[in-house]
């Protein structure tokens, strides 16, 4: 009898290890603060990155998401406030002129753009914009009056972004989960 009780504890005493290690591995996701407004919370970096703050303050995130390995696609994250969105929720809000406005705003830099829509896992828009031949790679929405920008540029060794390149930022993003600040 005491066998089995010291059995029966000891795989009590597993499962409790292995249900504190997949908390551990949540509570250890990303999270960047954007002001009171609300968490960006993220899972796994593509492999072998790692995201630096350059600049945070009350309206503005600027963060750079680089491989250990040069050769590897680098990205630039920024997260503005604009008083223009103030009022939105999020892209997926925005009227037909807006968003061709937004597109518009990219066709300032470069004359020739392709346009793609896709969505976050929690329903989020990404506008995801290619400048042609791959040199850069934009995948844009917005969250509560702020617009969020990912950048995507080629590697030292690469001359243009590869499809699994893009692939690998929107799964990314498509993972990125925005949870509003209870006040």
């Amino acid at each position: 009898m005491k066998k089995i009780i010291a059995l029966v504890l000891s795989l009590v005493m597993l499962l409790t290890c292995a249900a504190a290690l997949a908390e551990t591995e949540k509570e250890s996701m990303g999270t960047l603060r954007v002001e009171k407004a609300f968490d960006i919370k993220y899972g796994v970096l593509p492999d072998d990155y790692t995201m630096t703050i350059v600049t945070q303050n009350n309206m503005t995130i600027l963060a750079n998401i680089k491989s250990k390995q040069d050769t590897m696609p680098k990205m630039g994250l920024s997260i503005v406030f604009n008083d223009e969105w103030a009022e939105t929720e999020r892209l997926n809000d925005v009227s037909e002129e807006d968003m061709q406005a937004i597109k518009d705003s990219f066709y300032e830099e470069y004359p020739e753009l392709t346009f793609e829509t896709k969505e976050t896992n929690q329903g989020t828009q990404l506008l995801i914009v290619t400048v042609p031949g791959g040199q850069e790679v934009y995948v844009y929405t917005i969250y509560k009056g702020h617009e969020i920008e990912m950048q995507i540029v080629p590697g030292t060794a690469q001359e243009a972004l590869t499809e699994a390149d893009i692939e690998r930022v929107v799964k990314f993003l498509s993972d990125l989960d925005f949870v509003p600040i209870e006040q």
